[in-house]
């Protein structure tokens, strides 16, 4: 059992403390538990679709529905983070996504009840992030922010890179069953190692301050002037993004005729690439342009859609090699893309309002996610790929380029 951890370090002792390394280890094990769990979901879709003999955009619906109720839960679990801490919260909701996981798999004999389970599933995971971000905010100093943001969100990547690795091979030799199972295994793993190792810090326990309600939250996150331009983006990269991953299997599988099995390994190499994406992009942002985060998160959203562009235009009969080197930059950009993000809009928060600033910037961000998935799939369905990903990218290309454009105007007058 690790050691209870000692106070928040100083600024001073942050690069020979064990404590800020711990707490990071097990932020990333907890959410590489939880992404396994709710992208498991995504990869899931086709073989719901075949198992309750339904459509495309129906069998979406479970994705939907997950994150629609996220929706309603997310900001109000960031505020029980932020008056509770986040080792009470995270851990229960943990245990909460364990028990929807075993219950989809022992009573879901229609798709209704599945649909049930996806929404208590996604009402618990909500609590995921935001408790994992504050917890990064607290422990580390703004010099090391950007490569422990990019590590721990390396972790939804090699959650949902295992995820599509194990469960279609799972799903195909003993049913979907099986599948969740293993799905509430993993999330009460995590449930125990969050509760049982991590701890608040002395910064919890002294903080009076209660967190901001909504509206004054948003007045005073507002101000930062690059807050919206980058919740915009974020939004439409959220879209792209969890998109892609409801649907890539099957794009791969059915649009550009490689099987099922082929598909979840490219798949699951695309969210291996996401990986190091999610670590150095962040890392290097920090060091060649510090201050201009926006600028770099523009960049890296255009490199991302360009990349889907090339992959949705390829025609069918098109070489393995090809196909999978462009889903390794799609991954790295398309996935590495969120720290930066993340990163911008937890430092506009206020010091008591951390969990509620990422709850609220995350609850805007996934009422399009949890749309995303389903308009796809219509879309695919009734008038083919081609107009589903033109409708999917042209919000990241509209929302980056000014981004690109403002964060160059404010270089050149801080030049100047």
């Amino acid at each position: 059992m690790l050691r209870r951890l000692s106070p928040q370090p100083s600024p001073s002792s942050i690069d020979t403390s064990p404590n800020i390394w711990a707490i990071l280890a097990i932020a990333v094990g907890t959410q590489t538990a939880g992404s396994f769990v709710s992208q498991g979901v995504y990869i899931l879709v086709p073989f719901w679709r075949e198992a309750f003999r339904i459509s495309l955009a129906s069998a979406s619906l479970a994705v939907t529905v997950m994150n629609g109720v996220q929706i309603v839960t997310m900001f109000t679990l960031g505020r029980a983070i932020d008056l509770y801490g986040e080792r009470r919260i995270v851990g229960l909701a943990m245990i909460g996504m364990a028990i929807a996981m075993a219950c989809a798999a022992t009573i879901a004999d229609s798709f209704v009840a599945l649909l049930i389970c996806m929404a208590c599933l996604g009402g618990t995971y909500a609590a995921v992030q935001p408790g994992g971000t504050r917890a990064v905010m607290r422990w580390f100093p703004p010099s090391h922010r950007g490569i422990a943001t990019g590590f721990r969100q390396a972790a939804v990547p090699f959650g949902t890179m295992i995820a599509a690795a194990l469960l279609p091979l799972l799903a195909i030799h003993y049913g979907w069953q099986a599948a969740t199972w293993l799905g509430a295994a993993v999330s009460m793993l995590g449930a125990i190692l969050f509760f049982g190792l991590y701890r608040e810090g002395s910064e919890f326990t002294s903080s009076k301050s209660a967190p901001l309600r909504l509206l004054s939250l948003a007045r005073i996150v507002g101000q930062d002037p690059q807050f919206w331009p980058v919740l915009r983006l974020g939004i439409a990269m959220s879209a792209f993004q969890f998109t892609f991953t409801a649907h890539m299997i099957g794009f791969i599988a059915d649009g550009l005729k490689l099987g099922l099995i082929a598909a979840s390994s490219l798949f699951a190499a695309t969210q291996f690439a996401g990986i190091p994406g999610r670590i150095l992009l962040p890392w290097l942002s920090d060091r060649l342009w510090p201050g201009l985060r926006a600028r770099s998160f523009g960049a890296v959203s255009l490199i991302a859609a360009a990349s889907a562009v090339l992959l949705a235009v390829l025609p069918v009969g098109s070489s393995t090699i090809t196909i999978a080197a462009i889903l390794l930059v799609l991954g790295f950009f398309g996935i590495g893309w969120f720290p930066l993000y993340l990163l911008q809009i937890a430092e506009s928060a206020p010091k008591s309002s951390i969990a509620s600033t990422i709850a609220f910037a995350s609850t805007i961000c996934l009422a399009v996610m949890a749309a995303g998935p389903y308009l796809f799939g219509l879309l695919a369905d009734y008038f083919g790929y081609g107009v589903a990903w033109a409708v999917l990218l042209l919000p990241v290309i509209i929302t980056s380029l000014p981004l690109i454009a403002g964060s160059r105007s404010a270089l050149s007058s801080h030049q100047s």
